[in-house]
């Protein structure tokens, strides 16, 4: 065990509010590996109370108590509720499904409901050792959050690990409406498939050759049991244990001995298991996220600003045609910036010497334009790679690094215009001028780059 102490063992705020707990050795030895398996319920994403103070068990059993002058206890299973609110209210199911929906728009439509809804989710987006996700939420957040591939049924089991992150959608998804499982014939239709189709099969294959946790779920949560009941049920003695992030507490007394509760928060068990993660030098901290979109914010302003026509770029490109080499490069490395940033939900970029090996293909794609005489490639490409390395500057020196300069030409890098022109008046290269001369674009043409494989 790895003693998480309180406060996350690293200086965030947000850390300070959580107790210590015990990491499990097996748990990080997993995700090191690559091999580590969350098995989630709802208890981290909308059916948190601190993201509504109302579940959605409540709304139904609300509803049909108010509006339809019912006496349902609410000690009536979830399945069985659902399959009540079906059976009671005209056009059921159809309501049923609108009222799921509903509720996700609700959340989507106010940021700050979103972000604590999908703040695990986040997390998890920043810790890509962990690429297989097996849930009962309905929701969509980890496809949109996390970059996973949803696997709902049995069409899709052939094709799982076609793609590097992907998570098993065991209720069915919000995006799917007919795959829902809400009421109890669901939820037998559902168990069945578990026990005997090839989903089922993958997921025992899946659980008893991986490591498991399992967060988000209630103490005595009947679901969890049978699932879990129905997945081990031909391992025998051989069944696996399970770990169980949870803060409940009762867990502790469990007697399902195929279960080992750690008690905490499951969004400061992602944090903590990340902050591990990154001090054995497993992947790197991903606030190189932030930084490429900070960069590319920064470089993306001076770009466009130069270009105004109203700045008099037009004119200046006649009597210096090479600015355009400087258009290539700014081009390039806002793509670069543009494409990490866009990167932060599958997390190749914090991979451990993913840059290394991205850069090294760069540096043979700017030799090869250079090579054969290709100069606005070059300097695209040049422009892409130096982007890379600034990404790299950031990881590997603690993240105080500054944006390289935007202008450049004969391999001299300018922070403004005007000493890149003054450069050139004096080091003009007129190859290169009578053959940036002879591109004769219009005056009204804004010159662009685009990130095509050239």
């Amino acid at each position: 065990m790895e003693i998480v102490q309180n406060g996350g063992n690293c200086n965030c705020d947000d850390c300070k509010t959580y107790t210590s707990f015990s990491m499990p050795q097996e748990v990080i030895e997993a995700a090191e590996k690559g091999e580590l398996i969350l098995f989630c319920g709802a208890g981290i994403s909308t059916e948190s109370k601190k993201v509504l103070p109302y579940s959605f068990y409540e709304k139904i059993l609300t509803t049909l108590n108010r509006e339809y002058n019912m006496k349902v206890e609410s000690d009536v299973s979830f399945a069985e509720l659902m399959e009540l609110f079906c059976k009671t209210v005209p056009n059921g199911r159809k309501k049923l499904i609108h009222t799921i929906k509903e509720r996700f728009d609700y959340i989507k439509s106010f940021p700050e409901l979103y972000s604590t809804a999908t703040k695990f989710h986040e997390e998890l987006a920043g810790v890509p050792k962990i690429n297989t996700v097996i849930t009962t939420n309905w929701d969509d957040f980890f496809e949109n959050e996390c970059g996973m591939v949803p696997i709902i049924d049995d069409k899709d089991i052939s094709l799982w690990n076609t793609f590097s992150k992907r998570v098993f959608k065991v209720h069915g998804s919000i995006n799917n409406i007919g795959s829902i499982v809400a009421t109890t014939s669901d939820y037998e239709d559902c168990y069945d498939r578990l026990s005997n189709k090839p989903i089922g099969a993958q997921l025992k294959t899946i659980l008893s050759t991986h490591t498991v946790v399992f967060i988000g779920f209630s103490f005595g949560d009947d679901d969890l049991n049978k699932i879990i009941e129905i997945l081990s049920s031909d391992l025998g003695d051989f069944a696996p244990q399970y770990f169980l992030i949870t803060i409940d507490e009762s867990w502790e007394k469990t007697d399902n001995k195929n279960i080992l509760p750690i008690i905490t928060d499951a969004y400061y068990f992602v944090h903590s298991l990340k902050k591990i993660l990154i001090d054995k030098k497993i992947i790197e901290s991903d606030s190189v996220y932030n930084f490429a979109k900070y960069a590319n914010e920064k470089v993306s302003k001076l770009h466009f600003e130069w270009l105004d026509k109203d700045n008099g770029f037009s004119d200046r490109l006649k009597e210096y045609p090479e600015l355009i080499l400087s258009v290539a490069y700014q081009d390039g490395r806002q793509h670069a910036y543009q494409r990490c940033a866009a990167n932060k939900k599958l997390g190749d970029y914090i991979f451990k010497d993913y840059l290394e090996k991205v850069i090294e293909s760069y540096i043979s794609i700017v030799g090869h334009h250079h090579h054969t005489g290709n100069i606005l490639m070059e300097y695209y490409f040049l422009g892409y790679l130096d982007g890379l390395i600034n990404l790299q500057e950031f990881q590997n020196n603690n993240e105080e690094v500054g944006i390289i300069p935007c202008f450049v030409y004969h391999d001299k890098y300018f922070e403004e215009e005007s000493e890149l022109l003054s450069y050139i008046d004096e080091n003009r290269n007129n190859q290169v001028y009578e053959l940036l001369k002879g591109l004769e674009l219009s005056p009204e043409t804004v010159p662009h780059f685009a990130p095509w494989v050239y």
